[in-house]
């Protein structure tokens, strides 16, 4: 039996907005820290989906790059990047696999690493403390087992985090922000949601 796949993955083939998260919007963090940023430092957007922080930091004048394992959805990013005539260089691969092409100076990682094991994200997420430069920032959201997955997507989110546990795989680095929250949020096709999530904004010493 063919394994059902998660409604984004429809909701990225739809032509227009980047509104599949967020509302189309970037995340505020992202906003809030790329607002402070010199144009043209590297900045790396991992798992991210259609691409709506991409679009915003490539936008801004940072260097990008984004990548993701839906290939509908970097399909839609390369679609609106060409149209804003912005450019990103994009990759389709699972993140586990992510070459690092050199040290970057601001990394993106929201609302995905659950998807995850347990084990892959820790990896996963001291190559990416290994992969930023002296001084450089992560800006990582990941939703917690204080609420239960979904039903609809039963057996995606396999690697929920803990309450606090995504704040201390930065204890070695300045936590610049820390949240704590939760949140119901309606997708595209009148699918509404709720989660419980943590968010750090972190900068490495």
């Amino acid at each position: 039996m063919e394994k059902k796949k998660p409604f984004w993955e429809e909701s990225y083939k739809r032509p227009g907005k980047l509104d599949t998260f967020g509302d189309g919007k970037p995340s505020e963090a992202v906003i809030k820290v790329a607002a402070k940023l010199p144009k043209g430092i590297k900045a790396l957007d991992l798992g991210c989906g259609e691409g709506r922080n991409a679009i915003y930091l490539a936008g801004l004048g940072l260097k990008t790059y984004a990548s993701d394992i839906s290939e509908s959805g970097i399909a839609k990013l390369n679609a609106v990047a060409r149209e804003k005539e912005l450019t990103i260089d994009t990759s389709v691969c699972d993140m586990r696999e992510f070459k690092f092409p050199g040290k970057f100076d601001l990394i993106v990682c929201l609302g995905c690493l659950h998807l995850i094991p347990h084990h892959d994200w820790e990896i996963l997420v001291k190559r990416m403390k290994e992969n930023t430069v002296t001084g450089g920032l992560h800006v990582i959201g990941v939703f917690t087992d204080t609420v239960p997955e979904p039903e609809d997507q039963r057996g995606l989110m396999v690697g929920l985090f803990k309450e606090g546990e995504l704040l201390e795989q930065y204890r070695d680095w300045e936590i610049v922000e820390s949240h704590v929250y939760r949140f119901t949020h309606t997708h595209p096709g009148g699918i509404t949601h709720e989660h419980a999530g943590n968010d750090i904004v972190a900068r490495k010493l």
